[in-house]
């Protein structure tokens, strides 16, 4: 007689009974994730083990919840972060519930790889090291691999971040696999960094939400602040069922059906793309370390109206993509028939409707322009806005996001200046900072 009250079945979802039958609350016995002494910390002892960490967090609320719960933990009002700008919007809210001052670092866009594809790169040591040469920084914080797969040089990062004093905190939420196959590259927490997260759900057959928080056995700070941390933001009623696939999850990845469900994801992505390469298709996974994550694109061809075409003729939709690239995440439950399908639309659009997604003339990705920073993420949030037209904005402070959903990575966030490059993006009535 407690909640939640509906009996472990639903007369309105059918089929979906079955997952109601794992849905309980804090019984007698199922432990409680906030505060965990029995299975739970049974649970997340097994998974440190195996990531090789001090601790690891379970969360049902994604990775977001380890990046909230992370800066909130290690970052003070007044302190110095430095933040890759290619970062999850989760990163900018860590900086408003943690009062840290951001500066911002610009991942590759010079590059012929960047230029190419369209997309930011991996983040240059050398670049980092000459800035916090320049400055003092409580932690560094970044994204690999990118959304589109690409890993930067973390043993090397590790290396800078340590030598100077600043944390390394890496947004790990798409290498949910690296632990588990030597086709992909080392941990983010095996190359030095003091935290990371992983999205189970991402590539490695979890359901949405499911997360993991993990501190480094080096890191300086005692994995029950993080555990306070994580109950700031967490549900004080977390989903037993998401918790059971968590754990459900990571057992099946270190078992040897799940050795075998990995190896015989890649080895059918290398068969798919040697197959489309003999067709003229190019992959940036040539370019970086994870085939997960199969970048598109065919010269001459506009992959907007690839993407368009598949989806609206072959019923297939992608990630995302742009005039450069389609982007096609693979997981565990990625299986051969499905890449056929795919490989056999990419060859018939190819072969017989060319002229549809013809790119209409030569055209150069736009990167956003660095950040014009006039009040720092916590000073912006709670000030008065009011609205102008869209004509007058330029310079003018955005109270407003603008952030392309997915991959949801910031062009423009609160406290801003508007630069005329960000003028595309807005709407007729744009939200600005009263001053």
């Amino acid at each position: 007689m407690t909640t939640p009250t509906h009996g472990q079945k639903a007369p309105f979802l059918g089929n979906l009974n079955n997952f109601y039958k794992w849905d309980y609350s804090e019984i007698e016995g199922f432990d409680n994730l906030l505060n965990p002494t029995g299975a739970i910390l049974i649970a997340e002892g097994k998974a440190s083990d195996i990531y090789d960490t001090k601790k690891t967090f379970f969360l049902t609320q994604g990775s977001t919840t380890g990046i909230l719960a992370i800066a909130k933990a290690v970052l003070r009002p007044g302190d110095k972060v430095l933040a890759a700008r290619n970062c999850h919007k989760s990163v900018f809210s860590a900086l408003v519930v943690s009062g840290a001052s951001v500066d911002w670092f610009m991942p590759d866009t010079k590059s012929d790889m960047a230029q190419k594809w369209g997309i930011m790169g991996p983040v240059d040591p050398k670049e980092l090291q000459d800035t916090l040469k320049l400055n003092s920084y409580k932690a560094f914080i970044m994204t690999s691999p990118t959304y589109e797969g690409i890993s930067s040089n973390i043993e090397e990062i590790s290396r800078i971040c340590k030598s100077y004093g600043v944390l390394l905190i890496v947004d790990e939420a798409h290498g949910a696999l690296y632990n588990f196959s030597d086709f992909f590259p080392k941990t983010a927490i095996q190359s030095g960094a003091d935290f990371s997260v992983n999205s189970l759900h991402k590539n490695a057959g979890a359901l949405n939400q499911c997360a993991l928080l993990h501190v480094s056995k080096d890191c300086p700070y005692d994995w029950r602040e993080i555990q306070n941390a994580i109950n700031l933001f967490h549900t004080s009623s977390p989903s037993y069922p998401l918790l059971a696939n968590i754990e459900a999850c990571i057992g099946f990845l270190t078992s040897k059906k799940g050795t075998k469900a990995i190896d015989d994801l890649v080895i059918n992505i290398l068969k798919f793309q040697k197959a489309l390469k003999e067709e003229g298709f190019e992959f940036l996974n040539e370019e970086c370390a994870d085939v997960t994550k199969m970048l598109l694109r065919f010269e001459g061809a506009d992959c907007a109206k690839l993407s368009d075409i598949l989806f609206d003729e072959y019923n297939i939709e992608d990630e995302i993509s742009s005039k450069f690239s389609c982007l096609y995440l693979t997981g565990t439950g990625t299986t051969a028939a499905k890449l056929d399908k795919l490989k056999s639309a990419l060859i018939d659009i190819k072969n017989k409707k060319f002229n549809k997604i013809k790119l209409d003339n030569e055209t150069f990705p736009e990167f956003q322009p660095y950040p014009l920073v006039k009040l720092q993420p916590y000073e912006a949030f709670n000030r008065e806005y009011d609205f102008i037209s869209k004509e007058n904005a330029e310079l003018c402070i955005s109270s407003e996001m603008i952030i392309p959903y997915p991959p949801g990575i910031g062009v423009l966030y609160p406290g801003e200046a508007i630069q005329k490059e960000h003028l595309k993006f807005l709407n007729d009535n744009v939200g600005i900072i009263k001053s």
